[in-house]
């Protein structure tokens, strides 16, 4: 009996023995439970713990799935390793994607970093999971997480399973979680580096003796957050890639890899690397394109790591199309532009008119600008200023100043004004109001002149000067009035009247050595036409054709008839004689006298005011009946050459002062005898000159 109970103690004893491993492993068995809450974005597509105990579950070293060399990090300012894309199954250009920018600053790749006195990662071993609920997105977006899982006491905590749901994650660890300090930190990934450890609390132990839980909440820092991004007043399709262009925080980004699909909204997606120094900066370029769509620009500034999405822009600089109206405006000139806001804009020439950009270059000083905004256009040469509203970005704008305040430049610099004879003063514009604006050319290159409801058709002008122009027709085009010479449209004829009163001495064959010549009074008048060459050197010349003559007095000598024996016929010069002795008395008797004459002549314009003319006339004179005496062939040829001075008062008259002889005339002589009362006419004639000095005008119409 005793034996037999000895045989129950022992095998007691072997239950109690056998027994007590299980509790004690029970004991040693805990979950640790993560709750993983992003600052933003989404929560983990895979998850690694790393721990520097080995393990069945930890197959692999932390090594294994690093890059080999170190490369620095931009946001934690130290060495990193680049994680491998053969963790979630992808390759290089998996990983190229997640590649924003050239810049460190701009490389969203998930990366691990290595605390101090941890140990080399070939000698951290690791045992991973994904979320089989996130398989989708991890192909496209993964978002790798590495957790360090000590304890604070004893040894390193050996991995048996891990788990990853919906941003839980539960991580099976052989150690008695009542006895020890579970601690747990993000050593990278696609969310950045933990500086600290923290602690799990207890979660508690079930009556049947579950394993202790621990629960760790850790709060996660992405490295970059896809914000979503809405522009004001503008759409972007899928063909809008190719000119769009990110710049976050100063640094340029990937628009394939880090931009999402555009749906022909305001909205798009926009993976941005956290604001390094708390600040950020986001700024998108739309470059204009060849089919018309215009340039933008558009920015915006937040506090904190990333902004609020949706995250709405302003525009930071617009960009519209003036176009210029035809022929009226330069195609080389821009009138300036300015916003209401007080930001100018910058012009480009186009074929068409003008591309704006406002402000021109964009800095840190740049205003937010909000549509619809006032611009206000100025021109020069004159100063004109005239308003328009911009409602979206790249708008087209046709406004211009009133019709009835339409300038045109005309280059007049080419023009001859200074020809003495031939000056050109000014011009008349004869503008659609009905008007007639004149401008003075005389010493200005070039004319600002206003042409009310001026276009493309021709304008009427006319110049005007020393000569008589008619109306032309003129182009109008780019701005400009093309007059071209102003000569062409010169008139090559001229009417002229010349009237001068004045006289002179008069001489004859009859005079003796002693007789004074009489001096006979003239009334001259002639009409002229004057023909001018349109060629500036030659329209100083005018060549005249005149006709007219002088109306006057005359005179002939009267002789009283002597007795026969005392006065011989032999000695009488009028009848025959050679003797001038006689002692009959003689008078002068005057009578009215006609001179006809057909002048060629010449006019030459010395300077603006002084003219010298010539001529040389033939023609006819002749008595005008007083009584019958006076009869029969009187009417004799004459020819007279003359040369006068003219001082310029208007422009169509001119004080002249003419020298006239008058050869080929006749003297006339009448006898009377004692016995008669009326005299007789001796038909003899003797030859006679005459000098006329003559002042009076000469009229150009």
């Amino acid at each position: 009996m005793l034996r037999l109970s000895s045989w129950w103690r022992a095998l007691a004893v072997l239950v109690v023995l056998l027994g007590l491993p299980g509790e004690a492993a029970a004991e040693r068995y805990g979950v640790v439970t993560l709750d993983l809450r992003p600052e933003a974005g989404d929560v983990p597509t895979h998850l690694c713990v790393v721990s520097e105990a080995a393990s069945d579950r930890t197959r692999r070293t932390l090594g294994e799935l690093l890059a080999e060399a170190p490369e620095p990090d931009a946001v934690a300012g130290r060495s990193s390793w680049r994680v491998l894309p053969e963790l979630w199954g992808g390759d290089e250009a998996s990983s190229q994607r997640q590649r924003c920018s050239d810049d460190p600053l701009g490389d969203c790749r998930p990366r691990v970093e290595l605390p101090e006195g941890l140990g080399r990662a070939s000698e951290l071993h690791v045992a991973c999971t994904s979320d089989d609920l996130a398989a989708s997105e991890a192909a496209l977006d993964p978002r790798p997480l590495f957790i360090l899982l000590e304890h604070l006491e004893g040894s390193p905590p050996a991995i048996d399973s891990v788990r990853l749901t919906g941003g839980i994650a539960t991580i099976g660890v052989r150690a008695d979680l009542e006895q020890v300090v579970v601690t747990a930190r993000s050593l990278g990934g696609h969310y950045l580096p933990h500086p600290r450890s923290e602690r799990g609390s207890e979660e508690g132990r079930t009556a049947e003796g579950e394993p202790v839980r621990k629960l760790v909440s850790l709060i996660l820092t992405p490295r970059c957050h896809t914000v979503e991004v809405t522009l004001p007043r503008t759409r972007l399709e899928p063909s809008d890639r190719d000119r769009l262009a990110v710049r976050v925080h100063g640094v340029d980004l990937n628009v394939g890899h880090c931009v999402g699909a555009l749906t022909g909204t305001g909205t798009l997606q926009v993976r941005i690397p956290q604001a390094p120094l708390g600040v950020g900066t986001l700024d998108i370029d739309l470059a204009a394109t060849e089919s018309g769509k215009a340039a933008a620009r558009f920015g915006a500034r937040w506090e904190g790591r990333w902004p609020s999405s949706p995250f709405a822009l302003q525009f930071n600089q617009v960009s519209f199309t003036w176009r210029r109206p035809e022929c009226i405006v330069s195609a080389d000139a821009c009138p300036a532009a300015t916003l209401e806001t007080g930001t100018t804009c910058v012009p480009t020439v186009t074929p068409a008119g003008c591309d704006y950009r406002c402000p021109g270059v964009v800095d840190d000083s740049a205003l937010d600008l909000e549509l619809p905004v006032e611009v206000t256009f100025e021109k020069e040469r004159p100063t004109q200023r005239w308003t328009d509203t911009l409602a979206a970005n790249g708008q087209v704008l046709t406004s211009y100043v009133g019709a009835e305040q339409i300038y045109l430049s005309a280059n007049v610099n080419a023009w001859e004004t200074e020809v003495p004879g031939a000056r050109v003063t000014d011009v008349e514009i004869f503008g659609e109001d009905g008007e007639i604006h004149r401008y003075g050319v005389t010493h200005v290159p070039n004319l600002q002149l206003k042409v009310p409801g001026a276009s493309c058709e021709p304008i009427r002008f006319r110049p005007r000067g020393d000569l008589d122009y008619d109306e032309a027709l003129a182009e109008v085009r780019d701005g400009e009035i093309e007059f071209g010479p102003p000569e062409r449209t010169a008139r090559r004829t001229a009417f002229k009247l010349y009237v001068g009163l004045g006289g002179g001495p008069a001489w004859s064959d009859t005079f003796g050595p002693k007789d004074v010549p009489p001096v006979y009074f003239s009334a001259l008048g002639q009409f002229a036409l004057q023909f001018r060459a349109r060629k500036p050197g030659w329209s100083r010349v005018g060549w005249d054709l005149r006709v007219g003559g002088t109306l006057g007095r005359w005179g002939s000598r009267l002789v009283e008839a002597a007795d026969e024996d005392t006065t011989s016929t032999a000695n009488d010069p009028v009848r025959g004689g050679t003797t001038t002795d006689t002692t009959a008395d003689e008078q002068l008797r005057a009578f009215g006298w006609a001179r006809v004459i057909f002048e060629p002549g010449l006019v030459v314009a010395a300077t603006h005011r002084i003219e010298v003319g010539t001529g040389f006339g033939m023609g006819f004179s002749f008595p005008i009946r007083r009584n019958e005496d006076l009869t029969g062939d009187r009417i004799n040829l004459i020819w007279t050459p003359s040369l006068d001075a003219r001082y310029k008062i208007r422009r169509w008259a001119s004080l002249m002062l003419q020298f006239r002889p008058i050869f080929g005339e006749r003297a006339f002589t009448t006898t009377q005898s004692s016995d008669s009362t009326e005299p007789t006419v001796d038909t003899q004639q003797a030859k006679a000159r005459s000098l006329l000095v003559l002042f009076g005008t000469a009229f150009s119409f």
